[in-house]
């Protein structure tokens, strides 16, 4: 019995996902959602490097690793301010630890699937572990060397077993470059299939995607996004529909309505329980109204005409869908530098505005009258973000990597 229980151990595969951020968490997880059945003997451990791993605790999935609970999440490198509040609440300690976490796991895992940039990239090369790179936040879309794949972060994908970069037109680089690259399309464009439940919308208005967001400032980017919308929606009937995360803070989100100038009129109302996911309507003057439908992405993005967001992951899902994007800077952590580098990858699928609700209304007022236009958005975005699928696809390549 003994010997068998040994063999047994033995056969048992390790995998450990490394993730960099909320968007990469659940991209980790979709990919873990096709593996279990491929491997289900296997371990498979998360090492959220970037927040809480909140995606990971939703579907009961223990985590392992030195947490970062840095204030910028992972967007120093964008702002220098965000790296001044890094390095006062301890950036260096924060990556030491990481650091050291990273070389106790040498010899623990079979396979290292590192999901993001190269951050876990690093993570996995530290631990001496076979690796796999799913990468999210690197195209040769990008204009801006910055932005694209530089010769350390090429060297480190050499010495992968498989990388899978998050469009063709990069693949295609990186494999002109000697990098073990499988197109299997793009992660980030799977999970979206609309439930089709009522959402109570209008059938006579268009309707407005308002995307706040999943990290701390999405209670205070809601409250932008509708003094923003305001102006359009007394222009012209609107159903303005913010698709949000669950755990939306309620009583933050009223706390900061009220004290908000531009909204002095607009208040929240209960939301409405026949209608799955609709938490909350805030209203305001001449009928005016923005409905919040928690845990319901691609419902309200499939009723939609066009997007307004502040979000990172849920801009592009919105622009793979083929919908138009106005994109506008968040007051926190996704601000200006962020929305511009994004502008980069977008190219003529977004429209990228300043925080002023009179550009940004007529912007949405012009494009809810321009099809022609929006038809224009949508094709460059279902380009840029690739075809649905990859999650099976690259579980498939892992299962076969780590049965080697």
């Amino acid at each position: 019995m003994a010997g068998a229980a040994g063999r047994a151990a033995a056969c048992m595969k390790r995998v450990l996902f490394l993730s960099n951020g909320h968007g990469e968490d659940v991209i980790a997880l979709r990919v873990i959602e096709a593996l279990r059945p491929l491997l289900p003997k296997a371990r498979i451990s998360a090492w959220p490097m970037v927040g809480e791993g909140a995606a990971y605790a939703r579907q009961g999935m223990a985590t392992l690793g030195a947490a970062n609970r840095l204030p910028s999440a992972g967007f120093a490198t964008l702002d220098p301010q965000l790296m001044l509040r890094d390095l006062g609440a301890g950036w260096i300690g924060t990556h030491l630890r990481q650091w050291r976490g990273a070389r106790a796991l040498r010899g623990q895992f079979d396979l290292a699937v590192a999901v993001g940039d190269i951050i876990p990239l690093a993570a996995a090369r530290i631990a001496h572990t076979p690796t796999a790179f799913i990468g999210c936040a690197k195209s040769a879309y990008y204009r801006s060397r910055a932005f694209r794949y530089n010769g350390i972060e090429i060297a480190m994908m050499r010495r992968c077993m498989a990388v899978f970069p998050r469009d063709s037109r990069t693949a295609e680089e990186l494999a002109q470059k000697g990098i073990a690259v499988h197109d299997l399309g793009n992660p980030m464009m799977d999970g979206l299939t609309p439930s089709l439940d009522e959402l109570g919308l209008e059938q006579d208005r268009p309707v407005v995607a308002l995307l706040p967001g999943t990290r701390d400032d999405a209670e205070a980017n809601c409250v932008d996004l509708l003094a923003f919308l305001a102006p359009a929606a007394s222009r012209q009937p609107l159903d303005l529909v913010f698709a949000t995360a669950p755990g939306l803070r309620m009583d933050v989100l009223r706390r900061k309505l009220a004290a908000d100038a531009r909204l002095k009129a607009w208040s929240v109302a209960a939301g409405q329980p026949h209608f799955r996911g609709l938490v909350a309507t805030i209203t305001g003057p001449g009928g005016m109204r923005a409905r919040i439908v928690e845990g319901r992405f691609a419902d309200v993005l499939i009723a939609a005409e066009l997007v307004v967001g502040m979000a990172g992951t849920g801009n592009e899902q919105a622009v793979g869908l083929g919908l138009p994007l106005v994109a506008v800077p968040s007051a926190g952590m996704q601000g200006e530098r962020f929305v511009r580098m994004k502008a980069e990858y977008f190219g003529e699928a977004a429209l990228t505005l300043p925080r002023d609700a009179g550009i940004i209304s007529a912007a949405v007022h012009d494009l809810l009258n321009d099809p022609a236009r929006r038809a224009a958005m949508g094709e460059a975005g279902r380009e840029r973000m690739g075809r649905p699928g990859a999650s099976r696809a690259i579980a498939a390549r892992i299962a076969e990597l780590v049965a080697a």
